[in-house]
């Protein structure tokens, strides 16, 4: 009988195909009830303990990489220009710096042969002893402009006109579709205080905080007519326009006190240190040392002004218009290392 039984289920086990051959056919095991659901089981609890690592891992990730991603990419580089010791190999010729004279004659034959125009304001903090080359040429300003935008802002700040940690909040109508910042990134209805809005201006050089700032302050009219106070006279915020020497004197200003309050003025000063960008004036000084600068770029517009805080701080700024992009960003930390030779030491 058992012999019978294991007979017909091996039969069961062969098929007959069409050419009469005889085939084993697969079976699957077969489970039991207990098996299946145990193996549901563990595939539920596998489930929730994804979805529960997924609801408390990544609002924490994407928090992370959401601010990563608007806090602006920081151009960190060695300074083989502002740690070099042989300043001949480093403008390709040789040359000897002892005075004041020495360098301007070194600067002006570094530019001799670039595309553009050059204009180029430098003094001592504490002689004023310096010199200009077209110091007082009209130049486009590009982002340098945003200086003299904040220094209004925060003589408002000062006067209690503008309350520094109000809110504002992010309308469709103030987008930018194009510009520097991570500002324009944010979804509508974002908000800022007016200092973080400052501080973007200041250390990213956004497009969209600096026109919100200009609103602020009542527009550029009055921002303008505010700056020509000061003396500014060739300083325009309407055609973005201004003079080497200018920004210079107002940068001197600034960092003797003169244009605002002590709490101010530092906040400026730390919002344009370690900024986003800084492969100009600070690629030009050697490594640790601290420079105060707004720098300015857009087609044909390279340019970078501030203090540097040697042991005696001195003015610097380098301006460019209508110039070839890659000449001017390799010649102006090379500037900026030839006046240190003699200003920073």
């Amino acid at each position: 009988m058992v012999k019978a039984e294991k007979k017909e289920l091996k039969e069961r086990d062969f098929v007959i195909n069409e050419n009469g051959e005889q085939k084993q056919v697969r079976r699957r095991s077969r489970k039991t009830i207990g098996e299946e659901g145990s193996r549901k089981q563990t595939a539920i609890m596998l489930l929730l303990t994804i979805i529960l690592s997924l609801i408390f891992y990544l609002p924490v990730e994407v928090k992370q990489w959401w601010q990563k991603f608007n806090e602006g990419e920081v151009i960190t580089i060695e300074k083989p220009v502002g740690d070099a010791e042989d300043i001949s190999e480093i403008v390709g010729f040789e040359v000897i710096i002892k005075k004041r004279e020495d360098v301007e004659t070194i600067v002006e034959k570094m530019l001799e042969n670039l595309i553009g125009d050059y204009s180029i304001w430098v003094e001592k903090i504490d002689n004023e002893a310096g010199f200009g080359i077209n110091e007082e040429q009209v130049m486009a300003a590009a982002s340098v402009i945003k200086l003299p935008i904040l220094t209004v802002y925060y003589q408002a700040v000062d006067a209690g006109r503008i309350d520094s940690e109000e809110t504002y909040i992010l309308k469709d109508s103030d987008r930018f579709e194009y510009g520097s910042g991570s500002m324009q990134n944010q979804p509508t209805g974002t908000g800022y205080s007016y200092r973080e809005i400052a501080k973007l201006t200041a250390n990213q050089s956004d497009n969209m905080a600096a026109k919100l700032l200009t609103r602020f302050l009542g527009g550029e009219n009055k921002v303008e007519g505010i700056v020509k106070g000061w003396g500014l006279q060739e300083t325009s915020i309407k055609n973005n326009e201004i003079t080497a020497k200018e920004i210079g004197e107002l940068f001197l200003r600034l960092y003797k006190g003169e244009l605002l309050k002590d709490e101010s003025r530092r906040e400026l000063f730390n919002n344009l240190t370690d900024t986003v960008l800084e492969d100009r004036l600070p690629a030009g000084v050697p490594t640790g040392v601290r420079v105060v600068h707004k720098f300015g770029s857009e087609e044909g517009v390279v340019s970078d002004c501030g203090i540097v805080y040697a042991d005696e701080p001195y003015i610097i700024c380098v301006l460019s218009s209508e110039a070839n992009d890659g000449e001017a960003e390799e010649v102006l930390p090379k500037i900026s290392r030839v006046v240190w030779e003699w200003a920073g030491k």
